[in-house]
């Protein structure tokens, strides 16, 4: 049997678009309830912004969802789950919960993640990410998320009670809370480990590391032609300057990273454009400013059309830290 596929989904998949929306309209009705309707237009944007997850078997299509944000991005929900019939009772539904979910922390790390769901499987996925069951009055209150309950037969009973309730149940994600329950133990000051663990190697809670390393995973099999391309030749580096590939540090992972120096090297998609990536990014390269790392970012235009241009800039910015890394010993 060939492998299942489950990847961020990017403009390559548009062609599946059509099958994704009929697999969730015929899901709707064996289940007898309403969905909130999108247009094809809307999935392909999603796919276009990196903010869905496709799963496929070569290249038959097998399972989906998207994200969207509400409120002014203070509130994520993963949306548009599915499993084609042919991949149902595989235990793919929860590895694109997964995979989502992450995505989803990795470009809102502050956002509130909810969902309202009727499934049992559903809540178990959710209650297993750290979604605990809320009250209505504690989702988004962004009329645009409401609308897409119109479509839903049970959708007089949200209008009779003010939004109270419903038969769905609301889940929520509280990154402030998940920091709170699980913060991350550092090494005891003073000892032989102190320095460099916190210079080098601070990382996530433990619940967040999880999913960020299986992230991280899937990128690594799954790498963007630009990230192949530059993977390439710095993994052949000699002189003692090694990078890793998919590198998570704090919340977050690095396209590229060389510990030794500090370096990180982020690849940009064309979703990087957007003003709401953008400060998504601004908010990620101060942090890892703060931490004593260097930044370059490249576009995978820039790369795979003038790589040489790039890797020129990348040895020079590696010798500039060795003389300064040098000067510090």
């Amino acid at each position: 049997m060939e492998e299942l596929n489950v990847m961020v989904a990017d403009s390559s998949h548009i062609d599946y678009v059509d099958t994704i929306l009929q697999t969730i309209s015929d899901a709707a009705k064996v289940r007898g309830t309403g969905i909130a309707k999108r247009s094809p237009e809307y999935v392909a944007t999603k796919m276009r912004e990196g903010k869905a997850v496709i799963a496929l078997q070569g290249r038959r299509f097998a399972g989906f969802s998207y994200i969207e944000t509400w409120g002014n991005k203070h509130y994520v929900t993963t949306s548009g789950l599915i499993v084609h019939p042919d991949f149902r009772g595989l235990g793919l539904a929860k590895k694109i919960k997964d995979l989502t979910f992450t995505l989803a922390r990795k470009r809102w790390p502050k956002a509130k993640i909810f969902s309202l769901t009727s499934g049992a499987a559903v809540m178990k996925m959710n209650t297993q990410l750290g979604y605990r069951p809320v009250t209505f009055k504690e989702l988004t209150d962004d009329d645009a998320f409401w609308r897409g309950c119109e479509g839903c037969i049970n959708v007089d009973v949200l209008h009779r009670t003010n939004r109270r309730y419903c038969i769905c149940t609301a889940m929520l994600f509280d990154p402030e809370e998940e920091e709170k329950a699980h913060p991350q133990p550092l090494p005891r000051e003073g000892s032989a480990t102190h320095t460099t663990k916190i210079a080098q190697y601070k990382t996530a809670d433990s619940g967040t590391y999880g999913k960020l390393k299986e992230f991280a995973y899937e990128n690594r099999r799954n790498p963007t032609e630009a990230e192949h391309i530059l993977w390439g030749y710095l993994k052949g580096m000699q002189q003692g300057v090694r990078f890793r590939r998919q590198h998570i540090i704090g919340q977050f992972i690095a396209d590229l990273s060389c510990p030794r120096l500090k370096l990180i090297i982020e690849i940009d998609g064309g979703y990087h454009q957007l003003p709401s990536q953008q400060a998504s990014d601004r908010q990620r390269t101060a942090w890892l400013e703060a931490q004593g790392y260097t930044i370059m970012r490249f576009t995978n235009e820039e790369i795979i059309a003038d790589t040489k241009r790039v890797l020129n800039e990348i040895q020079k910015e590696i010798e500039r830290l060795k003389i300064i890394e040098y000067g510090r010993t």
